[in-house]
């Protein structure tokens, strides 16, 4: 992942998810449609940084609408937050329940901690390889996979 936003362009189903949260762009700057006040001035430094806080928020909204973070997506999350990609980057793989890849409509996660290891994770673990298959593999005609996670 870059430090500036690169050429991916997010479908009408990421930009209708993330506008959600965040609310349709003001100007070009932020991934709106440009105009020719857009080459005068723009906005950010104080107010850009008062919205950082959606961040989170709108890589939820991509996920519970299109299953997974594109890179258009996240590219359109960076344009209307004004955030450098790589640090959004940073924060959709820093989350295990975030995926950056395509995957099944179902995903169970069972924790592999130590602690859930001692309390019988590895049980569960070995019952899912048995009836489903490797964890992050597609599972029951592709609908479904079980992943090891941390709590």
């Amino acid at each position: 992942m870059d430090l500036r936003i690169q050429g991916a362009e997010p479908t009408d189903d990421e930009r209708a998810a993330v506008d959600a949260v965040l609310g349709a762009p003001a100007s070009g700057w932020e991934g709106g449609g440009r105009s020719t006040l857009d080459g005068r001035f723009a906005r950010g430094g104080h107010a850009a940084r008062q919205r950082r806080h959606l961040l989170l928020p709108a890589l939820h909204a991509l996920q519970d609408r299109v299953g997974w973070i594109s890179e258009g997506g996240l590219n359109h999350v960076c344009r209307s937050l004004t955030v450098p990609p790589a640090e959004a980057w940073g924060v959709a793989t820093f989350y295990h329940l975030f995926a950056t890849a395509p995957r099944p409509p179902l995903v169970a996660h069972v924790c592999d901690d130590l602690a859930c290891r001692l309390a019988g994770a590895e049980s569960i673990c070995a019952a899912l390889e048995r009836q489903l298959g490797p964890a992050g593999e597609p599972a029951s005609g592709g609908r479904a996979t079980w992943l090891r996670s941390p709590c």
